[in-house]
């Protein structure tokens, strides 16, 4: 069976097999090498008959012959051309290094005697040059002796170089392989496998790996993740929170949990301080010289609070009691507070406040990338959501497409609401958002500080769930 593969510089590939012809995009050049492979080789496990596959990508071009058991052997093939150009010949090698024609070049006359001519190639339809004479230069006529010299070396015939072949070409690649699931790791499979059995990953385990790769991925540039619904006890901080470790725990440090609520905000009586008592009124005082070339990233742990075991940081909302005033966060100092936490963190989790109406609001609203929305399994909840799409549907275009794009996720707030009661509420939801998880009830999640590894198995699982649909939308 024979192959062709045509890959693009943008990743496009162009297969025929046995003459039925497709086509396919993926991200980079590497990928489609990969896809090439993997079906080389299931083809020729499947027919147990060698395949022969040709391909032509940026590199060049070459044939390799793939096994039945997967072993390739590079075949001895012209190179071809390529999208990315024709293969030249050396013949057009040798005529494209010569900048200046014959007619271009004058060279006086010398008192000595002049070696023999050197001749250049000249194919047609292009006229023979005429021969070129050396001679001992004068300091008068140096300059003109230089270029003639440099010419002459320009134009002698490169036939006895050839292309020199690459390592693409010399061998085939041990690291251009397809990936291979490893075997299971959880589950009853992955039990066996402590035995030293080799049993493959189940569909289930498979689909969490896929979720963990998608929220793992780092983006370019900063990207906002909004938790909304005016609806008080709705959920939006126990969303925050498991949304940020997810994403502190599978890419990395970087996350921050931001309370913007102008009201007295739970998200810091819900995580652990660092030992201090700062809020956001206190970062407010230093916006400017974090916003400095001298500012230090260390410099902030005296402004929020990290969470050792989750690996996400906090920036409280102002939670002063008694005599003092609790400050109102402006829209302004928002967008000041949102420079320095797009400066220094690749991920934001906003939690929202219970009101729509403020300046705060309108100014998160402007630098959010996606929304989420918690409902509790209660109708009051639930009306709190459908208001805040309603709003943000009145809003101008980037809150209308943000409402296009949200994520609702239905949480479960007693023991007697199963899967029926949160995939009821869920329904009701899909026809107007992007996409709707449901999060079983989870006794961690009702009071008390939050830790992700104190949940159950299956409430962590759809945190994961949660945020790798999220993730497809940053």
């Amino acid at each position: 069976m024979r192959m062709t593969a045509v890959i693009d510089p943008a990743g496009t590939l162009e297969l025929d097999l046995g003459g039925e012809k497709t086509t396919a995009g993926y991200p980079s050049v590497m990928e489609a090498r990969r896809s090439v492979m993997s079906t080389a080789t299931d083809l020729a496990a499947e027919t147990s008959t060698a395949t022969e596959l040709h391909i032509e990508d940026p590199s060049g071009s070459r044939t390799i012959l793939v096994q039945t058991n997967g072993a390739v052997i590079e075949q001895d093939a012209e190179s071809e051309p390529t999208e990315s150009g024709p293969v030249q010949s050396a013949e057009a090698i040798e005529h494209a290094v010569s900048p200046v024609t014959p007619k271009e070049l004058t060279v006086p006359e010398a008192t000595a005697e002049a070696p023999a001519p050197v001749a250049t190639p000249a194919p047609a339809p292009a006229p023979a040059p005429a021969p070129v004479e050396a001679s001992v230069a004068t300091e008068a006529t140096a300059p003109e002796t230089v270029v003639a010299s440099a010419v002459i070396s320009a134009v002698v015939p490169v036939e006895t170089v050839g292309p020199l072949p690459t390592r693409r070409m010399a061998m085939p690649s041990f690291v251009d392989r397809p990936d291979a699931d490893s075997p299971a790791q959880v589950g009853v499979r992955g039990l066996l496998n402590q035995f030293g059995l080799k049993l493959a990953a189940s569909p289930a385990e498979l689909e969490q790996r896929r979720d963990e790769k998608t929220v793992s991925q780092h983006r370019a540039g900063p990207r906002t993740i909004t938790v909304l619904n005016p609806k008080g006890g709705a959920g939006k901080t126990p969303t925050v929170i498991c949304l940020s470790a997810v994403f502190a725990r599978l890419g990395g440090s970087g996350v921050l949990a931001w309370d913007n609520n102008d009201s007295l905000g739970s998200l810091g009586w819900r995580t652990f301080d660092a030992g201090h008592e700062a809020t956001v009124v206190d970062l407010l005082e230093q916006t400017g010289y974090f916003m400095t070339a001298g500012a230090r990233a260390g410099d902030l742990a005296s402004y929020i609070h990290h969470q050792p075991s989750d690996q996400y940081d906090v920036l409280r909302s102002d939670d002063r009691s008694g005599a003092k005033k609790r400050h109102e966060v402006t829209g302004d100092e928002v967008h000041r507070l949102y420079s320095v936490a797009a400066k220094y963190y690749r991920l934001i989790l906003m939690d929202s406040g219970n009101t729509e109406r403020g300046d705060n609001w309108e100014a998160m609203i402007g630098h959010s990338d996606q929304v989420v929305i918690p409902v509790k399994s209660v109708d009051d909840a639930a009306e709190g959501a459908s208001r805040v799409l309603s709003a943000l549907r009145a809003g101008n275009e980037h809150a209308q497409s943000l409402a296009d794009r949200a994520l609702v996720i239905v949480l479960g707030c007693t023991p007697s609401h199963g899967p029926a009661k949160l995939n009821e509420l869920a329904e009701s939801f899909r026809p107007f958002v992007k996409s709707v998880v449901t999060v079983p009830y989870d006794p961690s999640l009702i009071e008390g500080r939050i830790r992700f590894s104190s949940m159950l198995p299956q409430t962590r699982r759809a945190w994961l769930r949660a945020a790798a649909q999220i993730a497809e939308g940053l």
